[in-house]
């Protein structure tokens, strides 16, 4: 049997893939777990987890040449490379950031609140089914499609990312001088600032608050990275 193997821009599909799948899983299980419906993307600008999207591309990284390997040996080096991309992904948006996406202080075997045995064993199994189901079946998918324009349209994804992790930075950047008391210091903050009041103003019909509401959320994402 042929060993897979993934080019550069295929490794690229498969973290856009894995990031906006772990972005629909976090979302659900937020709704099933609390009951309502929060945005958990990583960035202002894309519905991406990134944690997701690194440790699919690090998964299939150091699995592909594992689908003939035992079982355990699998979920080991899964155990421990998810664990390390969890810590990592924690740790970098605490210190680029200002912020924190989970916290496991209250589960039980975890370290500093970034990883837990839990889900340490979580990204174990996560592996094993990585090498033996989703490795073989991307495989195929590359094989059988050939996106016309491939170069181009991931290079405009590269792209799009890189200017939405420094957007998001920026707005973490602004927040933290928002929280330290920092008035608004140009005409964008000014005009939301004037769009807040104004909503505290004015009754609205149901409709009229989930579109507005909707747009704050867009545009306080916006104001923060200015």
């Amino acid at each position: 049997m042929e060993k897979i193997k993934f080019n550069v821009f295929q490794y690229v599909w498969i973290f856009i893939a894995s990031c906006y799948t772990g972005y629909l899983v976090e979302t659900l299980w937020c709704l099933i777990k609390h009951g309502f419906i929060e945005s958990r993307k990583s960035l202002v600008l894309g519905h991406l987890s990134v944690a997701y999207g690194m440790g699919a591309v690090l998964l299939t990284l150091l699995l592909v040449h594992f689908e003939n390997a035992q079982v355990w040996k699998i979920f080991l080096v899964a155990f421990a490379s998810g664990t390390a991309v969890e810590y990592i992904c924690s740790l970098g948006q605490e210190i680029l950031f200002g912020s924190v996406a989970w916290d496991y202080s209250n589960v039980p075997l975890n370290i500093s609140g970034r990883v837990c045995l839990l889900y340490s064993l979580f990204w174990g199994v996560l592996g094993v089914f990585w090498v033996k189901i989703m490795i073989p079946f991307m495989g195929k998918i590359f094989a059988a499609v050939h996106l016309p324009h491939e170069r181009i349209i991931v290079w405009a994804f590269v792209a799009f990312f890189v200017f939405d992790c420094a957007l998001s930075g920026s707005a973490a950047f602004r927040m933290n001088q928002r929280e330290a008391g920092m008035a608004p210091s140009n005409k964008i903050e000014q005009f939301w600032m004037f769009i807040i009041r104004m909503k505290k103003c004015i009754k609205y019909t149901p409709i009229q608050n989930r579109l507005i509401n909707n747009l704050s959320g867009k545009l306080q994402h916006f104001k923060d990275g200015v």
